[in-house]
């Protein structure tokens, strides 16, 4: 028994002595090379989903994937320079990248991003900034200094849309800059408010009332003119709100949407959507 342990330790034991070292991410009979590679194997168990692994992609002395599921070739953690990506797309095999990337775009973004191999074209980005994209809104925030009282903002908008490229273009400008007009357009004079504060509505009005710091406030407004929002009407969620109206026009290629919304000079929001596809067109359905 020792013998036997000894003769696997021994060449563990002489990496070391080199100055190498492995680690290796374990759960119960399994061992990964990476925690997103743990990750992986313990959700297909859970799931109780076929799979095998360190499958040949290209046959000798080709790329191994770490897993094959249901007939997709799943790499972990992997770099493929253009020759690889080339002759894999020439395979005719579906391919999947999963990664752990470094840049994050807030405390929530887990990181892990899943690729397509093998598919035409990268990423690309293009933005639309117009003279068209201005318009003015109102709102209140009962609970600030400043804005506690109805005021208005004259607002920008800077719009950037990311996707893969269909004969050199990410979205035509021709289509694009219609989808954006017509969003901001729907926002234009209105009075943004949290649907919270609506205390009644009827076919043409809708009645407001909330406390503010300066003390109670009372409206009764056209509900053609006012847009009630799931939240406060901050220009975080005024950004959010013509997101929503602008993702669901968006074709397919489109991977990601981002708008800049300036409320006046010098200040303003930015957010930035990944599109679920099959989101996308259940919400296209129903509009």
């Amino acid at each position: 028994m020792s013998e036997q342990l000894l003769s696997k330790l021994a060449p563990r034991l002489r990496r070391l002595d080199e100055g190498a070292y492995e680690r290796a991410y374990r759960t119960g009979e399994t061992t990964g090379g990476s925690s997103t590679h743990q990750l992986i194997a313990d959700l297909l168990k859970s799931l109780s989903i076929g799979y095998k692994e360190n499958v040949k992609a290209l046959g000798v002395g080709g790329p191994v994937a770490d897993f094959s599921v249901n007939g997709v070739l799943v790499f972990v953690d992997r770099e493929f320079d253009e020759k690889a990506r080339r002759a894999l797309a020439a395979s005719k095999k579906k391919c999947v990248l999963v990664i752990r990337d470094s840049l994050r775009s807030d405390r929530f973004d887990h990181g892990i991003r899943v690729l397509g191999l093998g598919e035409e074209g990268g990423l690309q980005t293009i933005f639309l900034d117009d003279p068209s994209f201005n318009f003015d809104y109102a709102h209140i925030l009962p609970k600030t200094e400043k804005c506690s009282v109805m005021h208005g903002h004259t607002s920008s908008v800077l719009v950037e849309i990311i996707g893969r490229p269909r004969e050199g273009m990410v979205v035509d400008f021709g289509v694009a800059k219609p989808i954006v007009r017509d969003a901001v357009r729907s926002l234009d004079h209105k009075l943004f408010i949290n649907e919270k504060y609506v205390t009644s509505v009827d076919s043409k009005s809708v009645s407001l009332m909330f406390d503010t710091i300066h003390g109670e406030f009372a409206i009764r407004a056209p509900k053609d003119t006012t847009v009630m929002m799931k939240g406060e009407a901050t220009v975080e969620n005024l950004a959010k709100e013509l997101l929503g109206r602008i993702v669901p026009k968006m074709p397919e290629n489109v991977t990601a949407v981002g708008v800049y919304v300036y409320e006046g000079l010098n200040k303003g929001s930015h957010i930035l959507a990944k599109l679920h596809q099959g989101g996308a067109r259940s919400r296209r359905k129903k509009r």
